[in-house]
C-alpha cells in the first residue's frame, strides 16, 4: 500500500489529480485496478490513507480513561503522527500539502474527519463519567479541528515549526478558548 500511495502521489503531482486514473496507477504497478480499489476504496484514499492509523487508535486506547481527554488525544497524536512523520518527513509533508492544495482531496479529508469525529465520540463516551458524556462530541470535534489546524500550519511552514510544536500549540489554544474574550 505504501508503494502504491507513493507512486500515486508522484503521478498526481506530475499530471494532476483529476487527470491520472486508478487504471494508470495500476498499470505502472503491474496490477489490476480492482486490487487498488480493494485496498484503498477510492482514488482520494490513495493520498488520504495513513499507515499510522492503527498506531493512533492503539495510543488513544491506552491513554483515554487514564489521562484528561484533551491531553490524552493530544499526546496520542504527538506519539504517533509527530514521531512517525518525522521519520518520513519529506513524503509526509508532500502528502499533507497535496491534500490541502487539492480541492477534491481536501473535501474527502473533511468527510473522513466527520467519520473520525464519530469514532472518537464513541471512544470518549465510553470513558467519560456519565455527567460529562454530552461533551464527548464537542471534545472530539475540537480535538480533530485542532489536529487539522496543526497539520495546516505544519505543512504551510514546510515542517517548521515541528509537528509536535504545532499540535501542542493548537491543543493549548483549544484548552484556552474558555478564557478568550
Amino acid at each position: 500500500m505504501r508503494e502504491t500511495q507513493r507512486l500515486a502521489l508522484r503521478l498526481f503531482r506530475d499530471r494532476g489529480f483529476t487527470t491520472v486514473t486508478v487504471e494508470e496507477i495500476a498499470s505502472e504497478l503491474q496490477m489490476a485496478a480492482s486490487t487498488i480499489y480493494r485496498h484503498f476504496g477510492t482514488k482520494e484514499n490513495l493520498v488520504l490513507w495513513d499507515e499510522h492509523d492503527p498506531a493512533i487508535e492503539a495510543a488513544l486506547g491506552q491513554r483515554l480513561g487514564s489521562e484528561p481527554p484533551l491531553a490524552a488525544i493530544r499526546d496520542a497524536f504527538i506519539e504517533t503522527l509527530a514521531d512517525l512523520y518525522a521519520d518520513d518527513l519529506d513524503f509526509q509533508l508532500d502528502r499533507i500539502s497535496y491534500i490541502f492544495e487539492t480541492p477534491e482531496l481536501h473535501a474527502a479529508a473533511v468527510e473522513a474527519d466527520f467519520r473520525a469525529r464519530h469514532e472518537l465520540t464513541v471512544a470518549l463516551t465510553s470513558v467519560l463519567p456519565k455527567a460529562d458524556r454530552e461533551a464527548a462530541p464537542i471534545l472530539a470535534g475540537a480535538a480533530l479541528l485542532a489536529l487539522d489546524a496543526a497539520m495546516d500550519r505544519w505543512q504551510s511552514g514546510k515542517g517548521r515549526p515541528s509537528l509536535t510544536t504545532c499540535i501542542e500549540r493548537a491543543f493549548a489554544t483549544v484548552a484556552d478558548l474558555g478564557s478568550i474574550g
